[in-house]
């Protein structure tokens, strides 16, 4: 629009300038011939405008009659550059700021018709699950300090939408045991991981969900996702990081042999088993432990195929090619001297020693909380955490990780590249699950595959020191914001930053007394935060502030509670026969690794 009046504007400046140049040089050439015939000034004004009136086509080519029309044409173009620098864009009333509370006019697009075909966040505002129709992703960062009812006034009422498949980080597990009746009641599949109570718990096993097309891939995902979620011992000497890759490499080549010699069904609790076989002597470099001595099998396996490669199946060379990876990576760590050698098996141990406890292997033994399955049948998963220690936060990082990878894997193989039953993920407690490595990517891409995160915490302070710079990547990739409450300093800021500035109208008024009393009244405009940090740190406890990209902010009530006074209580045991009967792996490759296996027992025989 700019762009059509600048150049109507230089269109009209032009037919002027033109206008100018000729009006000039006919004036210019009437008064000088009238100068030079003798008439007097009186007769000169008279005769002014007769050769523009008389003989308008005539134009003077004499030289001082061309200047006079050129000296016209660049006191106009003179004129219209005064004009147009002169001239600023001007905004009034919005001088300082345009922000503005929306109302329930500029959320009607992106609602739908069905209100529970929808994510909701105030008694107002409701997003619709069609992410196409509003062009607006469903992944939410959800902050609220701790009692604003992150759970209660967000979380619970959208379980009870019933609307897709859920994955819901559980406190205490409260959630689970009010929804569980009604979600049953709405034909859900119940699934729990729950390391509170371990007896009310599935069983969940990593090694399960490995792809084996890409099984070298998926062991360096799960040993960078444990490694960033756990401690070691930190060495007395040398550097951390050295140390650090030096397990990684050990925890990676124990990992792709369990996998590669036992199928989906091996689990960490034979890579922890395998961690407590070795051994490493700082006097005798010689001495082999039960894990050196199966890596050298390993090995003259390797050299055995390559010498003579005929006579192997196509399974049993594929999980040669894994196994060759995972001696690679053990190589790798018997570089070491024997003092670091041992360092490094002391401290993956510490790393590992939670998978010790009796619980902990009866949760990693087997797999029965069926991931690859809550995109196509409708399901609820509950991940139970505790709230007052952390010490599990590794499980819960790495469920989350095989959630995200086994999905987006299913729905890329799927005609339409989505899941058939979208997922919505409420992950509360955000802080306390783990850092997920790459999760900014992951949150970048899973719209398109029907998944979608809730991003649920205290305060904008706690992503910040979990993800660091990738924090604000990961806030960029949620198109909602919904504010419950909280004083944090740097979350109030935040939030008061969002909202935008406004212009405002402020009446001065100055008074002076005495022998010569005056008195002056002014006005003038002045930016104001639409909310200051200390108004969002008083928020009422019964209003929420929502923001969606693209559209101004909300200022409304929280969602009402749902009346659910169920007290229901998961049983896995009494589900895991039906579920192991009605369960398949996706991936067709398993076939072929356990003949591998199979193939691998014979040679090593």
């Amino acid at each position: 629009m700019t762009t059509t009046r600048q150049k109507a504007g230089l269109v009209f400046t032009g037919l002027l300038a033109g206008a100018g140049f000729w009006a000039g040089n006919k004036i210019a050439w009437q008064v000088r011939t009238d100068m030079d015939a003798g008439h007097d000034l009186s007769s000169m004004l008279d005769r002014f405008w007769l050769d523009l009136s008389e003989n308008p086509t005539h134009i003077s080519t004499n030289q001082t009659d061309l200047l006079i029309g050129l000296a016209v044409v660049v006191l106009i173009g003179l004129i219209w550059a005064f004009n147009s620098l002169g001239k600023r864009p001007t905004r009034p009333g919005e001088e300082h700021g345009s922000a503005r509370w929306a109302t329930t006019k500029d959320m009607k697009p992106f609602r739908d018709k069905d209100p529970r075909n929808t994510l909701t966040f105030t008694q107002t505002e409701a997003l619709s699950l069609d992410s196409r129709k509003t062009q607006r992703n469903l992944n939410a960062l959800v902050i609220g300090g701790s009692g604003s009812g992150k759970s209660r006034y967000f979380v619970l009422p959208n379980l009870t939408q019933a609307n897709t498949s859920f994955a819901v980080t559980d406190p205490k597990g409260e959630l689970l045991s009010q929804t569980g009746d009604y979600l049953t009641e709405q034909g859900y599949r119940i699934k729990s991981l729950n390391v509170v109570d371990f007896a009310r718990s599935d069983r969940f096993n990593p090694l399960h969900y490995f792809n084996p097309d890409q099984a070298e891939v998926d062991v360096q995902i799960l040993v960078q996702n444990f490694m960033a979620n756990t401690s070691g011992r930190q060495p007395q000497g040398g550097s951390a990081d050295f140390f650090e890759k030096a397990e990684r490499a050990l925890l990676g080549a124990l990992t792709a042999y369990v996998y590669f010699t036992r199928g989906p069904s091996g689990t960490l609790i034979d890579v922890v088993d395998l961690v407590g076989k070795m051994q490493a002597s700082e006097e005798d470099e010689s001495q082999r432990s039960e894990v050196d001595l199966i890596f050298e099998s390993v090995n003259e396996l390797i050299a055995e195929h390559d010498a003579e490669p005929e006579g192997w199946g196509q399974a049993a060379v594929s999980a040669l090619d894994g196994l060759r990876f995972a001696a690679a990576q053990y190589n790798t760590y018997t570089q070491g001297a024997g003092e670091t050698k041992k360092s490094v098996i002391i401290s993956l141990g510490v790393r590992m020693a939670p998978l010790h406890m009796s619980q902990m292997r009866t949760l990693l033994s087997e797999d029965t909380v069926a991931l690859d399955t809550i995109g196509s049948e409708k399901t609820a998963l509950f991940l139970v955490i505790p709230d007052t220690h952390a010490a599990f936060n590794f499980i819960v990082a790495i469920f989350y990780e095989q959630l995200f990878e086994t999905n987006i894997y299913i729905a890329d193989h799927n005609e339409s590249h989505q899941l058939d039953i979208p997922v919505q993920c409420f992950m509360d407690e955000f802080a306390n699950i783990g850092k997920m490595p790459s999760f900014e990517r992951k949150i970048a891409v899973m719209r398109s595959r029907g998944i979608s995160v809730s991003v649920v915490m205290q305060n904008f302070a706690q992503g910040k020191a979990l993800y660091k710079d990738d924090w604000e990547t990961i806030v960029g990739n949620c198109d909602s914001f919904l504010f419950l409450g909280g004083s944090e300093k740097s979350t109030t800021e935040y939030v008061s930053k969002l909202l935008g500035k406004q212009t405002i109208t402020s009446f001065d008024t100055s008074e002076s007394k005495g022998r010569n009393a005056s008195m002056s009244k002014q006005n003038r405009t002045l930016g104001r935060d639409l909310m200051t940090p200390d108004e969002i740190a008083s928020l009422p406890g019964s209003e929420a502030l929502y923001v969606l990209r693209g559209v101004r902010p909300f200022h409304s009530k929280k969602l009402k509670a749902p009346d659910l006074s169920g007290n229901y209580i998961y049983d896995p045991d009494a589900l895991e026969t039906a579920l192991l009967e009605g369960t398949d792996i996706h991936w067709e490759p398993e076939t072929r690794l356990s003949e591998a296996a199979a193939q691998l027992s014979e040679a090593t025989a």
